[in-house]
């Protein structure tokens, strides 16, 4: 069972396997944040895990990622869980069925990073 500390840690997904990409979410990061990047949730351990993570950014792009979308549903359908979950690239097509699987938001690459800043203080609680 978690303690109140681990609850409280600031913590946040990456599921990508791009280095590149990765590497640029985690300088990022500012202090006292900590990335967890998987390119599967079961890599997360079990649906619990995924409750002590304030969000999940998601690249649409990723070929490793297997099912990104399936993902999606997964922590929403089956998990039921309200994590905010927010995708990185994909075309329309993709987007259109991961909102279907109720994403939350969608931004290109650069977006993404430009906007991390605004993500930490949202979630910094």
């Amino acid at each position: 069972m978690p303690s109140i500390t681990d609850r409280m840690r600031k913590r946040f997904i990456v599921v990508s396997s791009d280095v590149d990409l990765n590497a640029a979410i985690a300088a990022a990061t500012p202090a006292g944040w900590e990335m967890v990047a998987v390119t599967d949730l079961e890599d997360l351990g079990a649906w619990q895990e995924i409750l002590l993570h304030r969000f999940l950014l998601l690249n649409l792009d990723d070929a490793v990622v297997d099912d990104p979308v399936g993902l999606v549903d997964t922590i929403r359908r089956e998990y039921q869980l309200n994590i905010a979950i927010f995708c990185i690239g994909g075309d329309q097509e993709q987007r259109d069925v991961a909102r279907m699987a109720r994403a939350d938001r969608f931004f290109g690459r650069e977006e993404t990073l430009a906007r991390l800043p605004e993500f930490f203080a949202q979630f910094g609680w």
